[in-house]
């Protein structure tokens, strides 16, 4: 049985303020605390490094802070030694690890540093964890191949005073009327024309992340291929190939002219660990607690927050771990997104919340699907126990605007 867990900051006395200490209330009987020393750790899970954008296109900035606490005053986002999203109060939970995402319109053709900081109260902060993007213009289109002029036509008349001589006979007969045209139209190509903003992939699956661009609502362009079941289509984008969700665009010309393509194998999700240092000859044992979605109720192709409780039900402390969060479709048990978060130092017997993950989902909307949850899933901490480490959340993805 899960109880109640109760949290408070307390916050730093004078004598330890020169240490940035963070305090955190564990839960413990008798209001045992543990105690989050030293700077913030910052890193980037998107973009990826040396990654390529179309100008214009949506670059998702997602950053993952650890060796948090409450007093984490604000984190700032920066793009090219600019401020582009500060964002205060980031952390009101207080939770040891917590997510910041931001979506950047990319701007200005060559390459971009992209950067993410920490700050504490005390005015402390993180070393910046920073990636570098380059942005690519759309081409212009090819000028028309010139035509040749035809060669100047020779005149069979004689000139001025000659004379005329006997035309002998054409001894190649005349030409022939050429054939009457048939009715048989011409099969048009087939065409993508987007009902709202998507995102482009490398293949047809969410799981190839992050995407390589964008297209905005109303924009079309060719079709090159589609999945067997129909559900992704491969189309020309700017002067290379993606693959765009088929629910998001409409279909003209003749789509029997349409290939089909099983596209790239989906990638294997593999969480980044996070450097866990447990105490020699201890006791750990970590369990997966309540999950909470934030909406309740996610939309189709909106981002929402997974909240997950992790709690050490050993007797020795742990000093942080990853978790993954996997979308499972319940129809067909098939994954349709999965992201990665982290969770803090926990003291024996205390609970702690992991803080916002960001997770979109974008496929089989109006239907049950199901949270995944497992804690250090690449088995890095020991454990007496590993059979606990897993839970689950079923709810309805509503179809929002998809």
């Amino acid at each position: 049985m899960w109880k109640s867990v109760w949290r408070a900051a307390l916050a730093c006395g004078l004598a330890l303020s020169l240490s940035a200490c963070n305090l955190l209330a564990s839960g413990l009987p008798g209001g045992q605390t543990t105690t989050i020393s030293g700077p913030p750790v910052v890193r980037l899970a998107a973009p990826l490094p040396n990654a390529t954008y179309l100008e214009g296109v949506a670059v998702n900035i997602q950053a993952q802070i650890s060796n948090a606490g409450q007093d984490i005053s604000r984190v700032e986002i920066v793009v090219d030694g600019t401020i582009v999203a500060p964002i205060a109060n980031p952390n009101a939970a207080g939770a040891p690890a917590f997510t910041v995402s931001h979506s950047w319109p990319a701007a200005g053709v060559g390459q971009h540093a992209i950067s993410v900081t920490a700050f504490r109260d005390d005015g402390s902060s993180s070393a910046p964890a920073t990636v570098n993007i380059s942005v690519v213009g759309i081409s212009s289109s090819p000028s028309p191949t010139p035509t040749t002029a035809a060669p100047p036509s020779v005149s069979n008349e004689p000139p001025p005073g000659a004379q005329a001589q006997p035309t002998a006979a054409p001894t190649n007969p005349p030409p022939t009327e050429p054939p009457p045209p048939t009715n048989t139209p011409t099969p048009s190509k087939p065409v993508a024309s987007f009902n709202q903003g998507v995102n482009v992939r490398s293949g047809p699956s969410t799981l190839f992340n992050p995407p390589i661009g964008s297209f905005a609502a109303n924009q079309t362009t060719d079709i090159l291929g589609r999945t067997p079941d129909g559900s992704w289509y491969k189309v020309r984008y700017y002067n290379a190939e993606g693959w765009v969700f088929g629910q998001l665009l409409t279909v003209s010309g003749d789509a029997s002219l349409i290939p089909i393509d099983p596209g790239p194998p989906t990638p294997t999700l593999t969480p980044t660990p996070v450097p866990v240092t447990p105490t020699p000859n201890t006791n750990i044992d970590l369990v997966a607690g309540s999950i909470r979605l934030e909406p309740a109720a996610p939309k189709c192709n909106q981002t929402f927050n997974v909240f997950v409780d992790v709690a050490n039900f050993g007797t020795g402390p742990v000093n942080g771990g990853s978790i993954s969060i996997q979308d499972i479709a319940v129809r067909d048990g098939t994954q349709q997104q999965a992201t990665s978060g982290a969770f803090g130092t926990i003291q024996p017997g205390q609970t702690v919340s992991s803080g916002a993950i960001p997770i979109t989902v974008s496929t089989y909307f109006n239907e049950r699907h199901k949270i995944v949850v497992i804690i250090d899933p690449a088995n890095q901490i020991p454990e007496t126990n590993e059979g606990n480490n897993r839970a689950e959340l079923e709810y309805t993805l509503d179809k929002g605007s998809c």
